[in-house]
């Protein structure tokens, strides 16, 4: 009697030890961050998606976003600008709210707004009002900001790319 009450406690020991092991490993799973916030301007962000106001309209989602006014602010961006991230929602009027893609944080591939044909494996960069265009071979300072992986046939195609961290090109 006395002998199986201790190898049933030791299985028990056992057992539970196994599940705390188990459940650290899945806890470790996943996201890093500790803290979030959703549509307020403070604390981490896991997903690399902030939270902004907007300087100006955006008149649609997926377009090239850039530092605005102040650290609350962002604004379209242009294609001599430095690339923020990407709008994931669309702003009918100034100080509206939307979630920036930030470059170098967001994770997985995004969506942008094409400015003419791309084709499948350019470098990306900023063009007018927000969109994206094939990275040029003309004189001038570029920010690539990924590579193309669906090619756009026209003008405001929506296309998906594989975002990276802004990369200077001078040409």
């Amino acid at each position: 009697m006395f002998n199986i009450t201790i190898i049933a406690l030791v299985a028990i020991a056992l057992l539970g030890i196994g599940l705390l092991i188990a459940l650290a490993m899945f806890k470790g799973k996943g996201k890093k961050c500790s803290v979030e916030f959703a549509n307020v301007a403070e604390g981490t962000y896991c997903e690399g998606v902030k939270t902004y106001k907007v300087d100006a309209a955006f008149s649609s989602r997926f377009l090239l976003a850039k530092v605005g006014s102040d650290v609350d602010h962002v604004d379209v961006c242009g294609a001599t600008d430095i690339p923020l991230g990407i709008n994931t929602d669309s702003a009918a009027a100034a100080e509206e709210e939307v979630g920036i893609a930030l470059f170098g944080a967001a994770e997985g591939t995004r969506r942008v707004v094409a400015s003419a044909a791309i084709t499948l494996g350019d470098m990306v960069v900023a063009a007018a009002s927000g969109k994206v265009k094939t990275l040029p071979g003309t004189t001038g300072t570029y920010y690539i900001i990924g590579r193309a992986i669906k090619a756009a046939a026209a003008d405001g195609d929506v296309i998906e790319i594989a975002p990276t961290f802004p990369i200077q090109r001078v040409v």
